[in-house]
């Protein structure tokens, strides 16, 4: 009798072992549950599935094998010991990543942002833009030689909170259009009122940031639909859980139009439709960077 019942201790123990063996990797997405997320985070559930557990939660939960963050800043507020961590930011940033993590990119890159600009204004030669952060400005030389082989010059002003709308009209008046970047230093609920103006009286558009700011007043955007950036942070798990680590950082490709057709009717312009846009740039020719 005890004979058996070593067995079955042995028996239970080896499928126990088995079973953990084969538990599921632990997920977490750093966010409040009930909070901005949810959809995004219900759409990563359903594309990873039973392959994965994901959990949320505003802090580092217990046995979690990675960490998707969903900003810079709740990402500087990590612990140093943690698991490693993917983070979703506009851009390459001065964030320092350790070896261990990864980042996605959900902005349009610049060279995006300026092939719609190219199909929605042909006769674009001149872009202004405002920048920040003086102390990178790689992107923006690397930007600018990009466009320049396409005879196209970009002229940039380091901001100034204290003039913005006294640059963008400086900068209109020297620019055939504007490019807004997704930088909530410059483009802000506070700002984007005085911005839009001080180019509609230079009878200039904006094109990006965001589909929020051209419900506002820009003429159009690219930008990631939720749908698109939870199947990159999907890619990006599947190769974690394949392969023990995170890939290198990427950027999201899959990019929609967003139009707003009052303003290009109050500025006389004809364009085409998202539909045709989001047909005529091939996104998958255009580099990632800047």
């Amino acid at each position: 009798m005890t004979r058996k019942v070593i067995r079955l201790l042995i028996f239970l123990g080896c499928a126990w072992l088995s079973l953990g063996a084969f538990a599921l990797p632990r997920i977490q997405v750093v966010a409040n549950p009930d909070g901005e997320a949810q959809e995004l985070v219900r759409a990563l559930g359903g594309l990873l599935g039973d392959e994965a557990e994901l959990v949320t939660s505003p802090t580092v939960l217990p046995d979690v094998q990675l960490l998707v963050v969903l900003s810079g800043e709740a990402f500087r507020r990590l612990p140093e010991s943690r698991p490693p961590a993917l983070l979703l930011t506009p851009s390459p940033s001065n964030t320092q990543l350790q070896k261990q993590d990864g980042a996605l990119y959900w902005a349009p890159s610049l060279a995006a942002q300026l092939a719609l600009i190219r199909y929605l204004l042909p006769g674009t030669n001149r872009i202004g833009m405002l920048v920040s952060n003086p102390e990178d400005a790689s992107w923006i030389r690397t930007f600018r030689q990009y466009a320049s082989e396409q005879s196209i010059d970009v002229r940039y002003l380091m901001a100034d909170k204290s003039r913005l709308a006294r640059q963008v009209a400086e900068l209109a008046a020297g620019s055939d259009v504007l490019l807004a970047q997704p930088d909530p230093d410059i483009y802000n609920r506070d700002s984007i009122r005085l911005v839009l103006l001080a180019a509609y009286r230079q009878n200039k558009v904006f094109v990006g940031p965001s589909p929020a700011f051209v419900q506002a007043g820009s003429l159009a955007t690219l930008y990631a639909p939720t749908t698109a950036i939870a199947e990159g942070i999907a890619s990006q798990v599947h190769h974690f859980i394949r392969n023990g680590k995170l890939p290198a950082p990427s950027r999201v490709r899959q990019l929609s139009v967003s139009l707003n057709a009052q303003v290009a009717k109050a500025m006389g312009l004809t364009i085409p439709s998202a539909k045709e846009l989001e047909r005529l740039i091939r996104f998958e020719e255009l580099p990632t960077w800047p």
